[in-house]
């Protein structure tokens, strides 16, 4: 009894050993699917949804993670995440190329746009404060942007994403202080209440975006941007303090893939290279959700059935 439980323990053993080596000859991604950022921000999420419908239909398996902007570069570094199908220049270039140099991300390409991310004001504001764009305008005017709890600062709106306003307002010297809210439909949610009542408003705003559709405004001409303006005290105007300048204009819009995705999913992989998105298709598409209140998913195959040639060309990239 002893002798044969022993052979049995001994089969046992390399029949479990087997098996290991069959698992680790199969591939390490087969059953994976593909993770698609979904961060905050309306246009994001609709062409995160084009992309995964587009994988669903070549039978790629695909999830979404939600997360803050801040947190993407962690999610896509450590494999948590696949895709990011909107990487700005003006909030997200330093981090992004920073992945791309340590080989953690992926450059997928550039969208066919031309992005801007900077303060801006309704057209009628020049009224109230005819220096306007000028920066140099904005601390004669701090006290139209002011709120009952600004103590007499001029308000600025922006977002949870990575952008260098305090030091802004620190190096430039300005009378205003920084509010920020939780999202992008919290920015249009205050910049709507303000247009209803014809109210001065700052808020952070981008282009390609709903609001140009719509709205007449401008955005706040700083200083021009140059990189030495955000680590040489000594550059621009204040020789002390660095970000004495405004952010980039005529920036690139860029797509980010895992350093896994090629191997994970070349198909999916040269979807999401391929895939190619205008200022228009992106404005456009906000104004779906944003605006005529569409589900993101609802917006997302809206976009595909208005636009089936260049769905399915990019569809045949697999084929």
């Amino acid at each position: 009894m002893y002798k044969y439980l022993y052979h049995s323990r001994i089969s046992l053993c390399l029949l479990l050993s087997f098996c290991s080596l069959l698992s680790l000859s199969k591939p390490v991604f087969a059953d994976d699917p593909v993770t698609l950022l979904k961060l905050d921000w309306s246009s994001q999420q609709v062409l995160s949804h084009i992309a995964g419908e587009l994988l669903t239909e070549k039978g790629i398996a695909v999830d979404y993670i939600q997360a803050r902007a801040n947190g993407q570069w962690f999610l896509l570094s450590s494999g948590s995440a696949d895709v990011q199908m909107e990487v700005w220049e003006g909030s997200m270039a330093k981090q992004f190329e920073r992945q791309v140099q340590q080989g953690r991300v992926v450059d997928a390409g550039d969208h066919n746009t031309i992005t801007r991310e900077e303060w801006w004001f309704p057209a009628y504001v020049t009224q109230l404060c005819p220096g306007l764009p000028n920066w140099q305008a904005l601390n004669a005017c701090a006290s139209l942007f002011a709120t009952p709890d600004s103590d007499g600062k001029g308000v600025y709106y922006t977002g949870p994403w990575e952008k260098p306003d305090r030091a802004r307002i620190h190096a430039l010297n300005l009378n205003y202080t920084v509010i920020e809210l939780k999202d992008g439909p919290a920015i249009n949610q205050v910049l709507t209440q303000a247009i209803a009542k014809q109210q001065p408003i700052l808020i952070f705003n981008w282009t390609p975006n709903w609001v140009e559709v719509i709205h007449e405004g401008a955005f706040v001409e700083f200083p021009p941007y140059d990189p030495a303006c955000e680590s040489d005290p000594g550059w621009g105007i204040n020789n002390q303090y660095p970000w004495d300048c405004g952010n980039p204009s005529g920036g690139w819009l860029k797509k980010a893939i895992s350093a896994q995705l090629p191997k994970k999913s070349p198909c999916a992989a040269k979807l999401i290279k391929a895939m190619v998105f205008t200022n228009q298709d992106i404005a456009e598409i906000t104004l779906q959700v944003d605006i005529n209140n569409l589900s993101v998913e609802a917006a997302a195959k809206h976009w595909l059935e208005n636009n089936d040639d260049r769905k399915t060309q990019w569809l045949t990239l697999c084929d």
